[in-house]
This record gives C-alpha cells, structure tokens and sequence, in this order.
C-alpha cells in the first residue's frame, strides 16, 4: 500500500505551508486596498486648512510702488517675504530690501554711484 503524502502532493507539509502564505498574503493585499479606498473617501494625507507653507506666508494684496525719477532698477532679488532692488541713478546706487507682506521698506543702502 502506498503513502498517502507520495500519491497526492497536496497533502506535503510544504504545500500547506506555501498554500497557507500564500491567503496570508492575498489578505494583507485585500486589508491595504481597503485602507487605502477608506483614506481617500475621509480625506486622510491633506492638508489642513492653516497648515502647510502657504499659511505661513499668506497672499497678500498687491502693493504698488512708484520709483523716483532719474533711478533705474539694476536687479531684482527674492528672499523668502522680501525683494531686494538693487536701484541707480546718477547720483547714488541704493539697495531696497522691501517687506512683500505689506509693502513697507526695510531698510535703504546707499552709496555714492560710479564715474
């Protein structure tokens, strides 16, 4: 009479063990799709409103300058919240620093323009 085990390959220990693997894994892959289908319906990984970098630097209104006769503007810069003008006229070259979230200047470096 022959084993059991040697007639229907089925009934091995290591096919038990790769078959029982292998609905392991099929529900782990079931349990993540799930997961995944509930976040995006309750809106989790977004934003709050008032997090992130744009809350920390809110848009503000625009803010118009007039620049003063005879200057011309050389170069323009950006730092984070601020524009730097690098100004000259035929008299001096000035360095605008300008806040960008109102408007108002910072600071005015001046010096006596090239001949």
């Amino acid at each position: 009479m022959s084993d059991i085990s040697e007639s229907n390959p089925k009934a091995t220990l290591g096919y038990r063990l790769a078959l029982a693997g292998v609905i392991f894994l099929g529900v782990l892959i079931v349990a993540g799709v799930g997961v995944l289908i509930v976040g995006l319906v309750k809106g989790w990984g977004t934003h709050a409103p008032g997090s992130g970098p744009a809350a920390a630097s809110p848009v503000a209104a625009p803010v118009h300058m007039t620049l003063a006769s005879g200057y011309t503007i050389l170069s323009a810069d950006t730092q984070p919240g601020r524009l730097v003008l690098h100004l000259r006229s035929s008299e001096k070259d000035e360095i605008d620093i300008i806040d960008l979230n109102d408007g108002h200047i910072i600071s005015i470096i001046q010096a006596q323009a090239p001949k």
